[in-house]
């Protein structure tokens, strides 16, 4: 490599201009650490008064939280009451489907995702009488209310 290259790449100019080329050659699908998407489909029965998810422990695992969590948070944020039993969640009253659609994205929005970086890799831990939402991938610690 000439000496003149080598000191242009020293400048300031000279690391802008090479790491434009670098990000040019990255594919179009590269993105940043911890973008990924989770898929949720509840399956919903209606009975009478009330709403059967089937699959809600299924769910809580995909979001890598406890079903007792995401169980009184849909109990608080609905205003209705509810059980969990084994693989399935019974809520007395109706629930809509937009509706049930409306509080699984609030729960990621404040319980799942990172606030700082956006990673889904996450995992809420308990000092004192606090908790905290913990980042497994940038490692920040934020504040998260109790349900």
């Amino acid at each position: 490599m000439d000496k003149n290259w080598v000191e242009f790449a020293k400048t300031r100019e000279g690391y802008e201009f090479f790491l434009d080329k670098v990000m040019a050659n990255l594919p179009r699908t590269f993105g940043k650490i911890g973008d990924r998407v989770l898929v949720v489909n509840p399956i919903i029965l209606h009975e009478s008064r009330r709403t059967i998810i089937t699959n809600f422990t299924h769910i809580a695992s995909t979001l890598n939280r406890e079903p007792e969590h995401l169980a009184r948070f849909i109990f608080k944020e609905s205003g209705k009451a509810g059980t969990l039993e084994s693989e399935r969640l019974l809520i007395q009253g109706k629930i809509t489907n937009e509706e049930l659609r409306k509080l699984l994205e609030l729960y990621v929005k404040e319980f799942v995702k990172c606030p700082v970086c956006g990673g889904l890799d996450t995992k809420i831990v308990a000092e004192k009488r606090f908790r905290f939402l913990l980042c497994e991938v940038c490692g920040a610690k934020s504040p998260v209310r109790k349900i």
